[in-house]
């Protein structure tokens, strides 16, 4: 099942979108500055906190409150543990657990699109957008009245919703964990109706998995029908996990460093204080690289959007906007690089002097060789003067 929606765009309408873009792409080039700043800034007192907070650890025995420790950042581990009873009321589902989670999916049609965009002589561009329609599973209600083609029509709400059930008491040995702390424990398992367990929902049946509810009475797992609902759950169970934070009464708070980062850890797991701090290290680390390629990205796609104009200019003739557009890759390239570089280079000379005066001298060392390189292929294409 396609659908193809063809609209043509003048060379004067997208001349006119891409100079508007400017302006978007300015935006982005600048708050790629402040993006990279703060990112370093994040990075260093992260890094500082944690090794303040790897020097301060002490391991404790957390099946008793020992006074000693009052106020000081410790390591535990032992069973997560609880007499809660969780019930989900409307299917009746109950276990002694941490958290009790229903999923709840809705077959639904689903619309998807794949765009070709074709210019023109004259810098007008014709785009092609075809859309296809499927049907699956879906955790939320898809808006059926703006498909483009009729016939697909999916319900308007969800029968029922997803749901996340938590205890309230939770301990951990002797301390009793905070709710922060309850909802950062993990290791959900799947949990299936019990085989006595009966239910007065119309059209609802139990299987292997959960329930399933047929819209029509007529419909199976194995052959659904557009508005049918299956019901998974899952379940914490307690289980062995690791935390490191202050003793406060029997129960926990963040260490503050001294350069005012909290740090609170706790993991699934029986885990040393040692394995959790390097743990924390390097997701510090994922975070500010991620960031770090976010940053350049942005003044990657400013400075792209804000040489737009140039490659529109040149669709009059297609194949000379498209090496003005390639160009213009380049330049966004050459330009944001060393604009990110010198951005991390002077934070780390606020925040890590040594290695941000090396990363100084690499990216001064880079503009200096794309100069020469400039010079180089420059004067290669002079005409050599005739002899007099």
């Amino acid at each position: 099942m396609t659908v193809q929606k063809t609209v043509t765009h003048s060379w004067g309408s997208r001349l006119g979108d891409s100079i508007k873009g400017v302006v978007v792409g300015l935006i982005l080039f600048v708050v790629a500055f402040p993006v990279l700043w703060m990112n370093e800034g994040r990075s260093v007192k992260t890094y500082r906190a944690l090794k303040e907070g790897a020097g301060a650890v002490v391991h404790v025995e957390s099946s008793e409150i020992n006074p000693e420790y009052e106020g000081k950042l410790i390591h535990i581990t032992n069973k997560a543990d609880t007499s809660d009873v969780l019930t989900d009321g409307t299917f009746g589902i109950s276990a002694t657990a941490i958290k009790l989670e229903r999923k709840v999916e809705m077959f639904q049609w689903k619309e998807n699109s794949s765009t070709k965009k074709e210019k023109k002589v004259g810098g007008s561009e014709v785009e092609t957008t075809t859309y296809t329609y499927e049907k699956g599973w879906e955790d939320h209600v898809i808006d059926s009245s703006g498909f483009q083609e009729e016939g697909h029509n999916n319900p308007t709400a969800m029968p029922y919703e997803s749901q996340e059930l938590a205890a309230e008491n939770v301990r951990c040995g002797a301390f009793r964990l905070s709710s922060e702390q309850i909802a950062r424990i993990g290791g959900a398992v799947p949990l299936n109706p019990p085989a006595e367990l009966e239910l007065s929902i119309e059209r609802c049946v139990k299987t292997a998995t959960g329930f399933y509810i047929s819209v029509d009475g007529n419909s199976s797992e194995a052959q659904p029908a557009i508005g049918d609902v299956r019901v998974k759950f899952t379940v914490v169970k307690p289980h062995d996990i690791s935390i490191c934070a202050v003793q406060q009464g029997d129960t926990f708070v963040s260490y503050v460093a001294k350069n005012g980062k909290t740090v609170n850890l706790q993991t699934d797991g029986v885990k040393s204080a040692d394995e959790m701090f390097t743990s924390a290290q390097n997701a510090n680390k994922m975070l500010t690289w991620l960031l770090r390629i976010v940053g350049f990205a942005m003044m990657y796609i400013g400075i792209g959007m804000i040489l737009k104009p140039l490659s529109v200019l040149g669709d009059v003739l297609p194949f000379v906007g498209n090496l003005i557009g390639m160009g213009a890759s380049v330049v966004a390239f050459l330009v944001a690089l060393p604009c990110s570089l010198v951005v991390i280079a002077i934070a780390w000379i606020v925040y890590r002097p040594v290695l941000g005066v090396i990363l100084l001298v690499v990216v001064i060392g880079l503009i200096v060789a794309f100069r020469n390189l400039y010079a180089k292929v420059k004067a290669a294409k002079q005409p050599e003067q005739p002899a007099a």
